[in-house]
C-alpha cells in the first residue's frame, strides 16, 4: 500500500493564499463596481438621449479647422415656429453663437428673420433668411440653413441646436420659484383681427408664465418690429441667464432639461451639451456679449408680385467687421466684398425705405445693470 504523505502547509504560503483571496475578492468587487457604474452610465445615456432628436453631422469642411477646435466652438441656435395652419416650421429665432474657450467670452449675433439671404438660395419665395430651413434641399432641414450662413458669411459652424418655440412655454413654466423677467418697453399684442390689447404698461421686472413669456418675446407689434423685438429678446436672454445662475439647483436643472430636452434636435451627444454649458456658466456677464449687425430696411413689391413684403439687407461694411471682430477671434479677417450675403434690397418696387438700424453691441452685465 502506498504510504499516505501529507506535506505541511508553511506560514508563508498561508499568508500567500490570504492575501491572493483577499486581492480576488477585491478584484471581484471592483468588476462589479465599475458594471454597476457602466450600467448605470449606459441607462443615464439611454435615458437623456432619448428625450431629445438626434440630428445628422455637419461636413467637415463647414466645421473649425482641426488647429482651432480646442480655442473655438461655433454653434447655430434656432427656434422653429409651426404656427397653426401652417404644415413647413420657420425659424423664429436664429442666433450664431461663438464659444471662445481660449478667451473665455462668448459672443452671440442676433440674424433677424427679415434678412435678405439672396436668389440664389431656396425660400419658399420670401427671399427671407427664415425660409431657408423649410425650402431647401437637404433631408436634414437644419442643413439648409448651416450651409447658406457658411456660403453666404464665410462662418464655420461646428454644432448645431434647433428648438421647437414650445419648448420656451415649459421651460418656463417648470421653473419652481417663478420666473422674472425685465421688460424694457410697453408691450401691446395684436391678434390676427387687428385687435389691440396693452399687455405691459411700462418697463419694469415682471413674474411671468411661459405663455406670457412666448407672447412677448414672438410680439412683432412695434413700429419697427425686427429691431425692437430683437431688444426685447434680449432681455429675455440675459433674464434666463440671470434666473439659471441665482437660482438653479441640481434638482431644478434636471427637472427643466427633462422637460425642455424632448424640444431639441441637435448633432451633439449630451455630454458634449454638458460641457458646454459647464464652459457657459464659467463666463462673467460682462464677457457675453449679444450682437445685431447693422441693417437696412425696406417694404418691397418683389418683381412679378403683387403682395408687399417687409426686407432687410446687412450694411456689408458694418457685418465684416463685426464678424471679424466677434466671430473669427483666431482666423484671418474677412473683406466685405469677399461675403455673398446681398448688400442692396431684392428687384422690384420699393414702397417705402425704412432707413438703416445702427449696429449695437451689449453684454448680459450690462443689460442686468440697466435693468437695475
Amino acid at each position: 500500500m502506498a504510504e499516505n504523505k501529507q506535506r505541511r502547509v508553511t506560514e508563508s504560503e498561508k499568508r500567500r493564499h490570504r492575501k491572493a483571496v483577499k486581492r480576488n475578492r477585491f478584484l471581484a468587487k471592483l468588476a462589479i463596481f465599475a458594471l454597476v457604474i457602466g450600467l448605470a452610465f449606459l441607462g443615464i445615456n439611454k435615458f437623456i438621449s432619448s428625450r431629445y432628436q438626434s440630428g445628422g453631422q455637419i461636413d467637415e469642411d463647414i466645421k473649425t479647422a482641426d488647429d482651432l477646435k480646442d480655442k473655438v466652438v461655433n454653434v447655430l441656435v434656432c427656434g422653429i415656429d409651426y404656427e397653426a395652419g401652417r404644415d413647413l416650421g420657420m425659424t423664429d429665432v436664429i442666433m450664431y453663437v461663438t464659444l471662445d474657450v481660449e478667451g473665455n467670452k462668448v459672443s452671440a449675433m442676433q440674424i433677424p428673420r427679415d434678412v435678405y439671404i439672396g436668389d440664389d438660395v431656396k425660400t419658399g419665395g420670401t427671399k427671407k433668411i427664415n425660409g431657408v430651413y423649410a425650402h431647401g434641399d437637404e433631408e436634414n432641414q437644419i442643413m439648409n440653413l448651416v450651409k447658406a450662413i457658411n456660403d453666404k458669411l464665410e462662418l464655420k459652424v461646428d454644432h448645431y441646436v434647433t428648438l421647437d418655440m414650445d419648448a420656451l412655454v415649459e421651460m418656463v413654466n417648470w421653473i419652481d420659484w417663478g420666473f422674472e423677467m425685465y421688460v424694457p418697453c410697453k408691450i401691446v399684442l395684436k391678434d390676427n383681427n387687428g385687435n389691440q390689447e396693452t399687455f405691459i404698461e411700462e418697463p419694469g421686472w415682471y413674474e411671468l408664465t411661459g405663455a406670457e413669456v412666448e407672447a412677448i418675446v414672438r410680439n412683432r407689434n412695434y413700429p419697427n418690429s425686427d429691431t425692437q423685438r430683437a431688444e426685447v429678446q434680449r432681455y429675455f436672454y440675459a433674464s434666463l441667464i440671470k434666473n439659471f445662475t441665482e437660482n438653479l439647483t441640481v434638482s431644478d436643472f434636471i427637472k427643466v432639461m427633462n422637460r425642455f430636452t424632448q424640444y431639441l434636435t441637435t448633432d451633439m451627444h449630451w455630454t458634449k451639451i454638458a460641457s458646454m454649458a459647464k464652459f457657459g456658466f464659467s463666463v462673467d456677464f460682462n464677457d457675453m456679449t449679444l450682437i445685431k449687425p447693422a441693417t437696412h430696411g425696406y417694404n418691397v413689391i418683389y418683381e412679378g408680385k403683387t403682395k408687399e413684403l417687409n426686407i432687410q439687407h446687412f450694411v456689408k461694411e458694418d457685418l465684416a467687421e463685426t464678424l471679424n471682430t466677434y466671430f473669427r477671434p483666431y482666423q484671418d479677417p474677412v473683406e466685405a466684398e469677399d461675403l455673398e450675403i446681398p448688400g442692396e434690397p431684392p428687384k422690384g418696387e420699393v414702397t417705402r425705405d425704412w432707413g438703416v438700424v445702427a449696429a449695437s453691441q451689449t453684454t448680459i452685465g450690462g443689460l442686468l445693470a440697466g435693468a437695475q
